[in-house]
């Protein structure tokens, strides 16, 4: 695409799958206690409750955290909230752990090749450093450069997230194309001046239904999102 420089990912869920790494290590943990645990619905309520500490902590209601703090964080409600797990406080150290190896969706380490020929492709996260270059060492790739919201200072979907990471990387917004699964980022993204890149989720989650019409890539999967942008 003419102009474009930068590409910025969202990763989890976007390029991460969070739900099979940390689904594996909830089951794991009931089989070991003998019990039965949903652990879909403890996994989501997982994610989605530190999205909401992530809210005040942008409201400055809670103190500034990363997102191993907060992930920890919900652990402590969690274990309240299924006392049959028995979660001790290394139990929750070990489940959180989980977040650190997570696997990427197969279509996208040729896909990541591919676009890394033409552009500057980076993370941009509200995932914390140490989660995205473990994960990533995790699963293979490597990336131009990892940008965690924790150190820009800011996090996503505050439109001084996306504009100091890209410039960061030499571009601006204008120059760059966030790229994600969750429609609510990218809106956020193109209202802070970034083209909007959006790729058909694998699996559905918080924040991955929307519409996508405003978007200037919409792609079935990454093959077809490198193919659009000719790569």
């Amino acid at each position: 695409m003419d102009g474009i420089k930068v590409l910025v990912f969202d990763v989890g869920g976007s390029v991460f799958d969070w739900q099979t790494a940390t689904r594996a290590a909830v089951s794991a943990l009931a089989g070991e206690r003998g019990v039965e645990v949903d652990d879909e619905a403890f996994c989501f309520t997982w994610r989605r409750r530190m999205f909401e500490q992530l809210a005040e902590v942008r409201a400055g209601t809670r103190p500034w955290q990363n997102a191993d703090s907060l992930h920890r964080a919900v652990l402590d409600e969690l274990a309240e909230q299924y006392p049959a797990l028995e979660l001790s406080a290394q139990d929750r150290d070990s489940l959180n752990r989980a977040w650190h190896r997570m696997g990427v969706w197969e279509d996208f380490p040729e896909s990541l090749k591919r676009l890394r020929e033409r552009y500057i492709v980076s993370i941009l996260t509200v995932l914390s450093l140490s989660i995205v270059v473990d994960s990533s060492r995790h699963a293979g790739i490597d990336w131009d450069a990892y940008l965690s919201c924790e150190l820009l200072g800011v996090y996503k979907p505050e439109a001084e997230a996306y504009q100091k990471g890209v410039r960061l990387l030499g571009a601006e917004p204008h120059e760059s194309m966030m790229v994600a699964v969750h429609p609510p980022d990218l809106l956020a993204a193109q209202r802070a001046g970034l083209k909007a890149g959006y790729v058909k989720p694998k699996l559905l989650e918080m924040g991955s239904r929307g519409e996508t019409s405003s978007f200037e890539i919409v792609a079935e999967d990454y093959g077809d999102f490198a193919d659009k942008l000719g790569c």
